[in-house]
């Protein structure tokens, strides 16, 4: 009798809610919770005060919206309901939208895509991913919206939703209207190439004339980066220069290390430790999933064909540098156990930050070309302490294809392979074959 009682009040409760009688709606959806308490049906219970959370959003009543999302997203959680955890985390995502709070809202989507993909719900799946579009589209993330868009536009054709597609079509042209529209300002310019120009003079001075002056201006950008991501008003300038803030930690922290006594082949490891965790840390503070930073698989064959790159490109740069062996001994063993370090040290590590990270950013600021030219810049400058100008150009164009192909395969494995491979081939392979190498080539 009570849960007839109940299912009466609910199927009323919908109807006002549907009618936009939200205040007729309340005051049957409360009559409904009373019986549904007392049978302790947590299921029901979860489902009610989702709906409740959808009324108090409707009626702009975000606090208690926000609060009967959670609950219920508690309780589908103790369940493990994951269509249900998916429905309150998409909840809490449009609510933290109404607050302004796009990152926070981002991230409640992200875990909200997760549930409804291990759920198989790819309809919900797509609503979701075009949510996080338009979290980008707000903050004026022209790039990211793009992206998510289009990957909604994917989901939903496969889905054969002919609806569903064509809106997302006419989305994806206006967002290609604005970002045509979309001027950087010539202070932002200003800016970006000063920080350029001062990390680049900062590695001069590392490099070629005094240590501490190097270590001083690092330190000097670093607080710059700091203060100028906190003021600046445009959103995107701002986590750019706050992803540019790992660039001067990296140096400062590196150079900081007592490497003198430590085998040349460790020295990547430990360097690459603050690079895991700078990428780490902007990940979470913007909210940016694997996929946002490349961190996908891709078309593999593509991919494949991508990494037998790093071969040709580690012969060359061998021609250039002609560094010594990081290993004693040319075995199998050795081998193995120092690619892997190169890979995840070098190729992984470096790969995340710039391409998936500061490219990405720089991007939503100067655009497509530029941005991927700005970061190839970043990434030579890293570079300077070789000494070698003809090492400067190869890094340079080594950069702009390594970003290129990240623009259009939207994945860094074939990169950072490509990248972890060439040091390999660099500091590894080419050494112990040098002789016969210039034998064949002996004009060099």
């Amino acid at each position: 009798m009570e849960q007839h009682e109940a299912n009466e009040f609910l199927e009323q409760a919908d109807i006002f809610y549907d009618q936009k009688n939200y205040d007729g709606a309340l005051d049957y959806y409360k009559k409904a919770m009373i019986y549904i308490k007392d049978s302790k049906n947590k299921s029901e219970e979860a489902d009610l005060f989702l709906k409740l959370g959808n009324l108090y959003s409707d009626m702009k009543d975000f606090d208690k919206a926000e609060d009967y999302y959670k609950k219920s997203l508690n309780i589908y959680s103790a369940q493990k309901d994951l269509i249900g955890q998916g429905y309150s985390r998409t909840g809490l995502g449009i609510i933290h939208e109404k607050y302004g709070d796009h990152d926070e809202a981002r991230g409640h989507y992200n875990k909200a895509l997760k549930y409804f993909r291990k759920a198989k719900d790819d309809e919900r799946e797509g609503i979701v991913i075009s949510l996080i579009a338009s979290t980008y589209e707000s903050q004026g993330a022209w790039e990211d919206a793009l992206i998510e868009y289009k990957r909604s536009f994917q989901k939903f054709e496969k889905l054969q939703n002919h609806g569903r597609t064509d809106k997302y079509t006419d989305i994806t042209q206006r967002v290609q209207e604005k970002r045509s529209q979309y001027k950087i300002s010539h202070q932002e310019i200003a800016l970006a190439l000063i920080y350029l120009l001062g990390l680049i003079v900062a590695e001069v001075m590392v490099a070629n004339y005094n240590l501490q002056v190097g270590l001083a201006l690092d330190a000097i950008i670093l607080f710059a980066l700091l203060v100028n991501s906190s003021i600046h008003s445009s959103y995107n300038f701002s986590i750019l220069l706050r992803s540019m803030m790992a660039l001067p930690i990296i140096r400062i922290i590196g150079l900081s290390i007592p490497l003198m006594q430590i085998q040349p082949l460790y020295w990547f490891p430990i360097i690459s430790i603050p690079l895991f965790a700078a990428s780490f840390t902007i990940m979470r503070a913007q909210r940016l999933s694997r996929k946002n930073v490349g961190l996908i698989w891709g078309n593999l064959p593509v991919q494949l064909l991508i990494a037998l790159t790093g071969v040709f490109l580690g012969t060359l740069e061998y021609l250039i540098l002609q560094p010594k062996p990081l290993i004693a001994t040319y075995n199998l063993e050795n081998l193995l156990f120092a690619s892997v370090i190169l890979i995840i040290s070098t190729g992984l590590a470096e790969e995340i930050l710039f391409r998936g990270i500061i490219q990405k950013n720089a991007e939503n600021v100067l655009g497509a070309f530029y941005g991927l030219l700005y970061t190839a810049f970043l990434f030579t400058a890293l570079h300077i302490g070789w000494n070698s100008i003809y090492d400067l150009i190869f890094v340079f164009a080594v950069a702009m294809f390594y970003g290129y192909v990240f623009q259009k395969t939207k994945s860094i494995f074939g990169i950072t392979l490509s990248h972890g491979i060439s040091n390999t081939f660099l500091f590894l392979i080419i050494p112990f074959y040098a002789s016969w190498i210039y034998s064949l080539i002996p004009w060099l």
